[in-house]
């Protein structure tokens, strides 16, 4: 198996991306956002234990690289500690997760409501849920937009190199 890009090269391919993209059509091109500062491994363990146990390996490389990244897609957030602790666009995905398992859409597709984490939304329907660990699946990433299922990652960078492919394209 080839080796993998590191974090901080996946996050600097987004960035370049999204200039080019710029650069490329101003008028539909989205904002030029760039990520927060990471967290520290402190930080990231206080934030599990707020939410009952380790996340994901890929997710938590993510977070040790980047504390989320607000309209990395338009006007998708990647999620970092302010909204998991409630803040930005928390409870949209909060909204939407129930509004898709209320509708059958979790179901569906085959995830539990209670073994995923969101962790991007957007202001439309677009929600963004990760596999809990001890899950079936574990650690991949359901993009869920209007109800289907867009895209599932094998893992956090997965998806997050697949923003990076919808930027360039």
């Amino acid at each position: 198996m080839p080796e993998r890009n590191s974090w901080p090269v996946v996050l600097g391919l987004t960035i370049s991306a999204k200039r080019e993209l710029r650069l490329r059509d101003p008028e539909d091109s989205d904002d030029e956002t760039l990520p927060r500062v990471k967290l520290s491994p402190e930080e990231l363990e206080a934030l599990e234990r707020e939410h009952g146990g380790p996340f994901p390996q890929d997710f938590r490389d993510f977070l040790l690289h980047a504390d989320g990244w607000p309209g990395v897609y338009y006007d998708l957030d990647l999620f970092g500690s302010p909204e998991l602790q409630g803040a930005g666009r928390w409870p949209v995905a909060e909204q939407l997760l129930a509004v898709y398992t209320g509708e059958g859409v979790m179901a569906r597709i085959g995830l539990d409501p209670e073994g995923v984490i969101p962790v991007a939304a957007g202001d439309g329907n677009d929600l963004v849920l990760l596999i809990r660990p001890g899950r079936k699946d574990e650690g991949q990433v359901s993009w869920i937009l209007g109800g289907e299922e867009y895209v599932r990652a094998e893992d956090y960078k997965a998806f997050v190199e697949f923003i990076m492919t919808l930027l360039r394209s």
